[in-house]
């Protein structure tokens, strides 16, 4: 008798918190579904659904728990595992979420939404082809999600930079779900990936009339509008994105370059600065910084500020064309140093395997600051050949180094966002 009543107890408070789960009351449930735990502890579902609370309420560590225990009182439910493998998938842990994908599709192939998973772990995981042929699976076999199969092999052929497919693919999700702002906001990194510029200012403005609340949308937007040249338009993105989120850095660098191209430098430097305090380890915020302290002619600040970023990456090209500008260029003597211009001009031309006419610019600027014209002449006449559309501004600097002088300048080099 006492059982029974036990038994119709643990009923109510599960019913309890299933209702309370529904109506998205989530510490109610997980109350409620912890007291049925208390009275039947063995039994599984109590645990799962306990742990779709705690998801819900952004403890995945609880609700890991939870399954974990869930899966050793009924180790033969794939749904069991099904989600596991999306808790272990939103932690970033690939193999092990796959390892339960594997194990509910054993139990249950008819699962088509775990294939999708499954292939976005492997996709995370750098196994591309399991991750294509997952997809293909789960767009066969689960058609009414297909928009979303779809964005996810976009995904994975933007990140193999193959972005003919990536379109084709965000394209087809369009058609298929046009009312999802993922939808357009991966179509919009594809179209700016292409340099569709104002294709992707449509997507990622069509995402926002969807979903306000996608910050990185207005991000990415206001990225766009930088390079469109629309300066109040992305300083305007640029304070909406950092009202929401302040200690993103990569807001202030965009609002900084925008306000630099807007002309007020002083502001500039104040977002670049507040950049690289959120995010020291930024090589971007530092060469941005250096650009100002260039700007201002103020190159040994520029200097310091390009040798920080090159701590950051070793083998950024740009910083040492950057470097090497400014050591060739600089109008002040006392800074120029032609040797030192030669070595990053040189090692950003290796690293681009002579391939980008500006950092050859660089090279024929330090060659002419060591007094070596033939050189100067020769890396001049390939960068020319190299970007026939720079040839005016270059062929005036081969000129120079043609009757054998030397370049200054004080063009600040402000690589792109």
């Amino acid at each position: 008798m006492a059982n029974d009543r036990t038994t119709a107890d643990a009923q109510s408070l599960f019913d309890r918190g299933h209702q309370s789960l529904q109506s998205g009351d989530f510490p109610e449930a997980v109350e409620c579904f912890t007291r049925a735990i208390r009275l039947k502890p063995n039994i599984a579902a109590g645990y799962r659904f306990r742990a779709l609370a705690y998801l819900e309420l952004g403890q995945r560590i609880d609700a890991l728990n939870d399954l974990d225990q869930a899966i050793r009182i009924r180790s033969d439910d794939p749904m069991l595992y099904a989600d596991r493998a999306r808790v272990l998938y939103r932690q970033r842990s690939f193999p092990a979420a796959i390892a339960d994908c594997d194990r509910a599709l054993g139990l249950d192939p008819g699962l088509a939404p775990l294939h999708g998973l499954r292939g976005e772990c492997h996709a995370a995981n750098g196994e591309t082809q399991k991750a294509f042929a997952d997809f293909a699976v789960a767009m066969e076999q689960d058609p009414q999600n297909l928009a979303d199969y779809l964005i996810a092999r976009a995904e994975l052929h933007l990140e193999l930079e193959d972005y003919d497919a990536a379109l084709a693919d965000a394209d087809s999700a369009a058609d298929r779900n046009p009312e999802s702002p993922t939808v357009y906001q991966t179509r919009g990194m594809i179209h700016r990936a292409l340099d569709n510029e104002t294709e992707a200012e449509a997507d990622f403005t069509k995402t926002l009339e969807l979903d306000p609340e996608r910050v990185l949308a207005q991000l990415a937007r206001a990225t766009v509008r930088l390079s469109l040249k629309r300066f109040p338009e992305a300083l305007a993105d640029c304070d909406a994105v950092i009202a929401a989120l302040p200690t993103l850095a990569k807001a202030y660098e965009i609002r900084g370059m925008a306000r630099k191209f807007s002309g007020d430098s002083a502001a500039a430097l104040a977002d670049y600065n507040e950049a690289i305090r959120l995010n020291p380890g930024s090589l971007l915020a530092y060469n941005l910084r250096a650009g100002i302290h260039y700007q201002h002619r103020q190159y040994n600040k520029a200097i310091q500020d390009h040798l920080e970023a090159l701590k950051r990456d070793p083998k950024s090209a740009g910083t040492f064309n950057q470097l090497g500008w400014i050591w060739a260029t600089a109008p002040d003597p006392d800074v120029r140093n032609g040797t030192r211009a030669k070595e990053c001009a040189t090692r950003a031309c290796e690293l681009t395997e002579w391939q980008e006419a500006g950092f050859l610019d660089t090279l024929a600027a330090a060659c002419a600051e060591l007094g070596e014209y033939d050189d100067a002449v020769k890396w001049m006449e390939k960068a020319i050949g190299i970007a026939p559309e720079h040839e005016d501004d270059y062929r005036t600097r081969l000129e120079l180094y043609e009757r054998e002088k030397p370049f200054r300048g004080n063009s600040a080099l402000t690589p792109r966002p």
